[in-house]
């Protein structure tokens, strides 16, 4: 008898969780490298890279399992769609040979979202959900001892050409802020509104589950940051999580209304109007000239180029924006940038990598979503917004609170 011992013997790998691993990590590291928190400055916009370190042995580990992670077969139309959207937003933008190679490594991370069965894609927003409410968590601590005029550890930041911050570590404030009486909340990342609209989306993903601790991170990150965006976005995510379950909803309308005019009255009377919520929030809703104070996403000498542009011919392809001035952001510049043919590739990708969902509602609710962001914002391919609308596009129907597995839409 001959003793025969083999390497496979000496160790146990469970593969499938190791693919599920790597695929969560690489999927978080694109999530988080889309909102540039200080502790990945150093990697940039490279953070796809990064990320497919992860991806790819996913990918490859998953093609080894008897059922794989990444099975889903409606991807063709998808990725298409993505391609003829970034080649061609690279090409009118004037990118460099680094901007398509940095596409091939964006591909691959869609490549991935769009291959992933949908429930373990709702396992992983939860996951994303946990992670952030964790960092979140103790991102608010040091906010809130930073408020208390708790001393704290910090160092000068300069993140390109525009953001010049106080690092605490825990948290990032702009210089801008110094001398503010309270400070906005953006916790490591650059602005407070980037935060505030990714914690609103990712709600979007965690309908009946909004009780759960890291939920409720997610909640108080939206307040502190006096988002008006993020409280738009929040607001209509509570009503069309109700309308995608199937709940009524007008009577929970009526109250929510009449409670913002109470609110609303408060603001404004509370302390004669000298107040965070007034100065924040209530001054950007003002109507002065027949513009809302709060829409200046547009600088002017922006705005005196727009206005030539929406009458020249550029208005089908676009016409070439360089960015020498703070301030100028939202689907106006999107679309001096790509004109209508960007516009429609853009649409058409979102509704084609979105349309193989069973439940209509949660589609058309992730469409008004990103329409609403589009307005102000118009980075429709950054993962921390893309992601979690694609994700509550496919949930189809509602968490329940008891801790059963959610249920998604099956995918072939």
């Amino acid at each position: 008898m001959t003793l025969q011992i083999r390497l496979s013997d000496l160790y146990l790998i469970d593969k499938e969780k190791l693919s599920v691993a790597l695929f969560y990590i690489g999927m978080l590291v694109a999530f988080l490298g889309s909102l540039n928190p200080w502790f990945l400055w150093p990697v940039g916009s490279n953070y796809p890279v990064l990320a497919c370190l992860f991806l790819v042995p996913s990918f490859l580990l998953s093609r080894t399992l008897e059922t794989p992670i990444f099975s889903r077969t409606d991807f063709v139309l998808p990725i298409i769609s993505f391609l003829l959207f970034t080649v061609y937003e690279r090409f009118s933008t004037g990118s460099n040979i680094n901007g398509y190679l940095m596409l091939l490594f964006r591909l691959i991370i869609f490549y991935c979202l769009f291959r992933v069965n949908t429930d373990r894609l709702q396992k992983f927003m939860t996951f994303v959900c946990k992670v952030m409410g964790v960092i979140l968590a103790v991102s608010l601590m040091g906010y809130f001892l930073f408020l208390l005029g708790f001393p704290l550890p910090g160092r000068d930041a300069q993140f390109g050409e525009f953001y010049s911050f106080t690092n605490y570590y825990l948290f990032l404030l702009d210089d801008r802020n110094l001398f503010a009486i309270f400070s906005r909340f953006n916790s490591y990342f650059l602005e407070p509104s980037h935060i505030g609209t990714a914690a609103a989306f990712l709600l979007f993903t965690q309908r009946g589950q909004w009780r759960k601790w890291y939920n409720i991170v997610l909640l108080i990150t939206v307040f502190f940051t006096f988002s008006l965006g993020a409280y738009i976005y929040l607001v209509a995510i509570i009503f069309l999580n109700l309308w995608i379950s199937g709940k009524r909803f007008w009577g929970k309308l009526i109250v929510t209304l009449g409670g913002l005019g109470v609110a609303t009255l408060i603001t404004f009377t509370y302390n004669n109007g000298e107040n965070l919520v007034h100065d924040l929030i209530m001054l950007r809703l003002e109507v002065d000239d027949g513009e809302l104070a709060g829409d200046n996403r547009v600088t002017g000498n922006f705005e005196a180029d727009y206005n030539n542009f929406v009458e020249s011919s550029d208005i089908i392809f676009g016409r070439h924006y360089e960015a020498t001035e703070f301030g100028n952001a939202g689907f106006k510049v999107f679309f001096y940038e790509n004109g209508l043919v960007g516009i429609i590739l853009l649409l058409a990708f979102y509704v084609i990598s979105m349309m193989y969902t069973t439940n209509k509602r949660a589609f058309v609710s992730a469409l008004i979503l990103a329409i609403l962001f589009f307005l102000p914002s118009a980075f429709m391919l950054w993962e921390n917004i893309y992601v979690p609308l694609y994700a509550g596009a496919y949930i189809a129907i509602e968490m329940e609170t008891t801790g059963t597995t959610p249920q998604t839409v099956k995918q072939t």
